[in-house]
């Protein structure tokens, strides 16, 4: 089942980045985190009371399951709005392909795990494909400030990825993702208040909560909650391998909204693909 789980995340992840941009018509960056995080909290919490498993949180996961939320879900979930704002949902799709290189350049040190070969090849082969991408982005004039944001994105991604190998396996995924969300949604919550909208208004109220609804059911809550399992059952690559498909849902979605996309955009994904495919081929655990 770990592949079929991969491939649904890859699958909604990769259809968020279209679902911000149509929020950003009439909310504030800050507004479209806190509403994503918020809503996937909401849902989990039904799907836990239906359940009514005991809590598994313990007093000492406080200060790992805070550093989770803040580099995992309140970072992120609030510079990736703002950058596509600024570039476009494909480009800014594109860049959280980092994150299985930052991933298994920190589970080496924090974990103490040695890359097989192919994880190595398929990596850098990946790092490659994603530079040239980075690239088009410079040609593009993509500011050095916001290229640097958007590197964060995976960089976060990728330590709170181990954080929750090395710390919080004892949580069950669905607990631990509300936790994440919950915490995350508290902390945004005030900011967000105090955040004015748009100055330039290009969407109804409808089709902005709309949005957020959907990105934070399926998006964030039901998603995550599946990639949080994929971490804890397969490591922390593997989950986030995940990232290196989701630029070819943000490019095709790119295309349907009228953004620019190149050739090079298109070889560097297929390229990507490819190397995904030689990291995760026979890689999972037979259940």
């Amino acid at each position: 089942m770990s592949y079929v789980w991969f491939a649904l995340i890859c699958t909604i992840w990769g259809s968020s980045f279209i679902l911000m941009k149509r929020a950003m018509g009439r909310l504030s960056p800050l507004s479209i985190g806190t509403g994503r995080v918020l809503f996937g909290a909401a849902v989990l919490l039904l799907v836990l009371w239906l359940m009514q498993r005991p809590q598994a949180f313990r007093r000492k996961d406080f200060w790992p399951l805070l550093g989770i939320i803040v580099t995992g879900f309140a970072w992120p979930y609030c510079i990736q709005p703002e950058l596509i704002g600024r570039h476009g949902s494909a480009f800014i799709g594109m860049t959280v392909g980092f994150t299985p290189l930052l991933t298994l350049l920190i589970s080496t040190v924090v974990l103490n795990t040695v890359p097989t070969a192919r994880q190595v090849i398929g990596v850098g082969g990946a790092l490659a494909c994603l530079c040239v991408l980075m690239w088009d982005g410079w040609q593009r004039a993509v500011p050095v400030a916001d290229l640097l944001l958007a590197f964060s994105v995976p960089l976060t991604y990728a330590m709170a990825n181990n954080w929750i190998r090395r710390s919080l396996m004892h949580i069950p995924p669905i607990e631990l993702t509300f936790l994440c969300l919950f915490g995350s949604g508290v902390m945004l919550l005030p900011l967000a208040m105090m955040t004015p909208g748009p100055e330039t208004v290009t969407a109804s109220w409808n089709t902005a909560w709309g949005s957020i609804a959907i990105l934070g059911v399926l998006g964030t809550g039901i998603a995550t909650c599946l990639f949080n399992r994929l971490i804890q059952e397969e490591g922390p690559l593997f989950a986030a391998m995940v990232t290196n498909l989701v630029p070819l849902f943000a490019i095709g979605w790119g295309w349907v909204d009228a953004e620019q996309i190149s050739a090079r955009q298109l070889i560097a994904v297929s390229g990507v693909l490819v190397m995904v495919l030689l990291v995760q081929y026979g890689s999972a655990k037979q259940a």
